[in-house]
């Protein structure tokens, strides 16, 4: 019985660094806006567009930090550069903290963006902005393009980790509670 009540005491212990084990965390530190030329060499995608969606698929887990990744759906209005389609997924950093950039849903920004097509991340270090306060930028990269492809990805990757949590806690009450049922029948 001891035996068994130490193996359930190992295996939550160790359960609780798979659910939520401590992650790589750093400040935000900016060496100055780039130039929009260089900034629009540098990236892999500029556009304008309005931000539809904010999810933060680490809501529900125990440890959280200001580097967990925000997805951000947006409605795309003109192209620069990059994927042609009317909508498009972004990721940054939760919190300023950790260059993540200060975006809020309904309003619309110039996002300048980099990484693979499909996998696009900006921040707080980039020349995002709202696209009120873009007059400088749009001047220098002129008339952008309407978006050719049509995109609904809306409903792309949501809900995945609350489902993995509520999976790993659903086996969890279940080995207690076969232990604690086995252990009162001896």
């Amino acid at each position: 019985m001891r035996k068994l009540v130490f193996l359930i005491c190992i295996m939550i212990f160790a359960g609780s660094f798979w659910i939520g084990g401590p992650t790589k965390v750093a400040a935000c530190s900016c060496a100055g806006p780039q130039a929009v030329e260089t900034e629009f060499q540098n990236k892999t995608a500029v556009f304008s567009g309005k931000v539809l969606k904010i999810e933060d698929r680490n809501f529900n887990l125990f440890t959280q930090s200001s580097a967990d990744p925000l997805t951000i759906i947006f409605e795309v209005k003109s192209v620069w550069k990059g994927p042609s389609q009317s909508q498009l997924i972004v990721t940054t950093a939760k919190s300023s903290a950790s260059c993540g950039a200060n975006l809020i849903e309904g309003n619309e920004y110039l996002v300048y963006a980099s990484g693979k097509t499909g996998k696009l991340e900006t921040g707080l270090c980039d020349r995002t902005k709202l696209l009120q306060n873009a007059a400088e930028d749009l001047q220098i990269l002129g008339p952008g393009k309407k978006p050719l492809k049509i995109a609904n990805l809306e409903h792309v990757g949501s809900e995945t980790s609350k489902w993995v949590l509520g999976v790993g806690l659903v086996l969890l009450l279940a080995i207690l509670y076969f232990s604690f049922k086995r252990l009162r029948t001896k």
